[in-house]
């Protein structure tokens, strides 16, 4: 029998992208739209549940525990019904319950509103940045666009990964992230690039060579910073993975890091810019 745990990480990482990547690529030119939003809901899901492992390790309540990833969970929900109306509705109306929830039910706890500070933090940084996707995906040719990001921020992860194996020598951030180097940095800005003008110049036809460009280098260095940001929290919070559910990868988190800020830049390139 075939055990994934008793390969090397090297391995697991390269099999377990593999089998994520084509499902993800058959939602993204065969499925419908409300099969990407439900996929974004569970990510953001996932995504919570991870989080608050992070933010909270002495445990949440369950009631907290089911408030923060239910709650999280809607936000993407309203992005696919009312598009960033109902998007950003959606965040005031969250904080406007759960305070009234506090107010009601704990009004003495000195950390309610602490907790709710984290609560909010740990909305803004997944479902809504994930909910970008969705908006994305309601513009003309936004199934390209999205599968533009998800391009050029794998390329840049794979370059960096392997750049920084082999090359990497001079610390990145040896701070927050001990493994990265400016080598693999590098790397992966430069395969970023190289993938985002050879897909932009076959499958997009509405921007010019410059424009992809300065766009791919743009989403790979805000993927990059990203990852540090993950990278980051998982310091503070003394855990090196956000959990062990992807083999050779962490969590669901380690995997979405890259990504949950280069959406809504790609979406504003693409309604701010001409």
């Amino acid at each position: 029998m075939i055990d994934p745990r008793q390969w090397g990480s090297h391995r697991q990482r390269l099999v377990t992208s593999i089998f994520m990547a084509i499902p993800v690529a058959a939602l993204l030119a065969l499925g419908p739209y409300w099969g990407w939003a439900l996929v974004v809901m569970v990510l953001s899901a996932l995504g919570l549940w991870e989080l608050q492992g992070l933010f909270f390790p002495a445990g949440l309540t369950m009631a907290g525990k089911v408030h923060f990833v239910v709650t999280g969970s809607l936000i993407p929900f309203c992005a696919a019904v009312g598009g960033v109306g109902w998007l950003h509705a959606a965040l005031v109306a969250i904080l406007f319950v759960s305070l009234v929830l506090i107010l009601f039910l704990s009004p003495l706890d000195p950390g309610g509103i602490p907790r709710l500070a984290l609560f909010q933090f740990g909305w803004l940084y997944i479902p809504y940045l994930l909910s970008y996707v969705l908006l994305i995906g309601d513009v003309e040719g936004g199934r390209r666009w999205v599968f533009f990001a998800l391009l050029v921020t794998a390329a840049g992860d794979i370059g960096a990964y392997y750049c920084g194996r082999f090359f990497g020598r001079r610390k990145l951030y040896e701070a927050v992230s001990p493994k990265k180097t400016w080598e693999g940095s590098a790397g992966g800005l430069t395969a970023a690039i190289a993938c985002g003008v050879i897909y932009g110049t076959l499958c997009i036809q509405s921007t010019t060579l410059v424009a992809v460009t300065l766009l791919s280098a743009l989403l790979a260095v805000v993927g990059q910073l990203g990852d540090l940001i993950e990278s980051m929290i998982k310091r503070v919070s003394g855990r090196k993975d956000s959990s062990r559910l992807i083999p050779g990868h962490g969590g669901i988190l380690d995997r979405m890091d890259s990504l949950l800020f280069v959406f809504p830049c790609l979406w504003v390139y693409l309604h701010w810019m001409p």
